[in-house]
């Protein structure tokens, strides 16, 4: 019998606050088949929420969510290829507006490889019974490494919203003296405090890519009190040497700070002290100007760092963070080890720090 746990909405970021949403369409997270989707699309099970109460389509009310039609006699699927691939540790099947008309009980699987009619599936999470418009969180065992979901509804219905959150394998540069993001989200990097996130989670910091808009970015909200800073702590993928960071304003034109700093700081805890006199500067405080690609070069390249902490003056948004560098020698000589384990299901591939950058070089 697979093991689960059910969570209660108020725990959810006690048990999913450092986890990751693989399923994430802001990591690459897509639909790639399903069995039928004739009352509303699956693709919108990884969108952010959405209300379409009370309008109508030519098949009906229309509802933000996956919703298949009746009498199926034995149950309907959706597979997803997650953002990257990644250990699962847990679910949020989502049925919000959907009452009456959701679907009754749901499972999910797993897999590795394209799946395909030979495909063998691995359950993780078995038949559990779903309720009208809420959220229902399931924490389950760690798997392997997957890279495929599907979810499976019996025998068939809507749901709005779907979440599979877990960890992300890191992929490191197969070289390990080459340069890299080491706090981008696809090598491990993490946030894991920020002392504000009112407009825009401060996670979206490490996410590919240069967003689309203000809402894909770090906002905090106005302070009018004097000397005030805000502040987010990145945990960084590995251990490394530290040579420049790129502070990425684009979209914030009137809200973008005035100028940041960032500190390092060599650590075995999660997440450090924000406070902590052990903290190092690495970029005394500069100004900042907006919609603009910032490159700064990092003093104490030949010190190892763990994590980071960029603070903003005296508040504002950023849109992304790179910190460049190279990997800590204990961990390069350890790197074909992390990404050739035995069962094959790592692979080394260099890391591209984003198309259209650059490193900056003596």
């Amino acid at each position: 019998m697979l093991a689960y746990e059910v969570v209660p909405l108020e725990d959810f970021s006690k048990e999913f606050g450092l986890s990751t949403d693989l399923s994430s369409v802001s990591i690459g997270g897509q639909v790639v088949n399903v069995s039928d989707e004739f009352f509303a699309e699956a693709y919108q099970l990884l969108l952010p929420p959405v209300s379409l109460a009370k309008q109508y389509g030519p098949n009906g009310e229309l509802y933000s969510g996956w919703e298949t039609r009746r009498h199926n006699p034995t149950y309907d699927w959706c597979t997803i290829k997650l953002g990257t691939t990644g250990i699962i540790t847990g679910f949020d099947i989502d049925t919000t507006h959907f009452s009456g008309n959701e679907a009754p009980e749901a499972s999910v699987d797993a897999a590795y490889e394209f799946p395909n009619e030979e495909t063998m599936w691995e359950g993780i999470l078995p038949k559990v019974r779903l309720g009208p418009s809420r959220r229902h969180l399931y924490k389950i065992p760690a798997t392997g490494q997957a890279t495929y979901v599907r979810i499976r509804i019996y025998p068939d219905g809507g749901i709005a919203r779907f979440r599979v959150y877990g960890h992300i394998t890191p992929v490191f540069p197969a070289n390990p003296v080459e340069p890299f993001d080491l706090a981008h989200i696809f090598t491990g990097g993490k946030v894991v405090t920020t002392s504000n996130d009112h407009f825009g989670s401060s996670s979206n910091l490490l996410l590919p890519g240069r967003g689309k808009d203000m809402g894909d970015g770090w906002e905090t909200k106005r302070s009018y009190t004097k000397d005030h800073q805000d502040w987010v702590t990145i945990k960084l993928g590995v251990p490394g040497y530290l040579s420049t960071a790129v502070i990425d304003t684009i979209h914030f034109k009137g809200n973008f700070p005035e100028s940041c700093d960032i500190r390092g700081i060599n650590s075995q805890d999660i997440a450090p002290d924000a406070n902590s006199d052990d903290w190092k500067t690495i970029l005394s405080p500069i100004k900042l100007a907006p919609h603009r690609m910032h490159f700064f070069r990092l003093s104490s390249p030949c010190e190892q760092y763990t994590h980071v902490k960029v603070s903003i003056y005296p508040d504002g948004g950023i849109k992304r963070i790179r910190i460049i560098g190279t990997m800590a020698a204990k961990y390069g000589a350890d790197v074909a080890d992390i990404t050739t384990q035995a069962d094959g299901k790592y692979q080394n591939t260099s890391i591209i720090v984003e198309e259209g950058w650059e490193v900056i070089e003596d």
